[in-house]
């Protein structure tokens, strides 16, 4: 699968196991005074492995690159997406997006009707009224904020807010 990097959560960190390469993970996380806690609703993280063609100096960077990426799976309760290498000028399939409630409003996850079938949560941070969730979006699915309801906009580049005429769900 080709996933187009969007957004990014808060929390990066770095792991090496015994005699492996070093990797990169990210996760969506809460600013809590100077730290960046997990306080997971959905545990999950993206795991970016050094032949990826991610550098995590240079973050920034892999924001609007199309990564060939395994389909996320489910390991000790968390969702594990593993990102394997950079697919210039490919068409993605899916979207990997990062929305907080400070941009797109509150998004009320308990509810049924917050996104479309073609979401599916990587991670969710929730602290009080704060949230941050990195979600995996295919081109036509959409979620809903109490602002109104966000898609991946037609050039595959941002998440926008959609009026009601351009809704395509009943």
């Amino acid at each position: 699968m080709r996933v187009r990097m969007i957004g990014f959560g808060s929390n990066w960190w770095a792991g090496r196991s015994a005699g492996r390469q070093p990797a990169w993970f990210n996760s969506a996380g809460i600013r809590h005074g100077r730290r960046i806690d997990h306080n997971w609703i959905w545990a999950g993280q993206v795991r970016f492995n050094r032949s990826s063609g991610f550098h995590p100096e240079f973050q920034m960077r892999a924001i609007g690159a199309t990564f060939a990426c395994e389909i996320p799976k489910i390991y000790g309760g968390r969702t594990h997406l593993l990102v394997t290498k950079k697919c210039p000028n490919a068409e993605p399939d899916e979207y990997l997006v990062t929305v907080t409630d400070g941009v797109q409003g509150q998004i009320f996850f308990d509810s049924p009707d917050w996104s479309s079938p073609g979401v599916q949560p990587v991670s969710i941070s929730r602290r009080g009224t704060r949230f941050e969730a990195m979600l995996l979006m295919r081109p036509d699915a959409w979620i809903r904020s109490d602002l109104g309801t966000w898609q991946i906009t037609s050039g595959g580049r941002m998440l926008s807010l959609m009026e009601a005429a351009d809704l395509e769900y009943a």
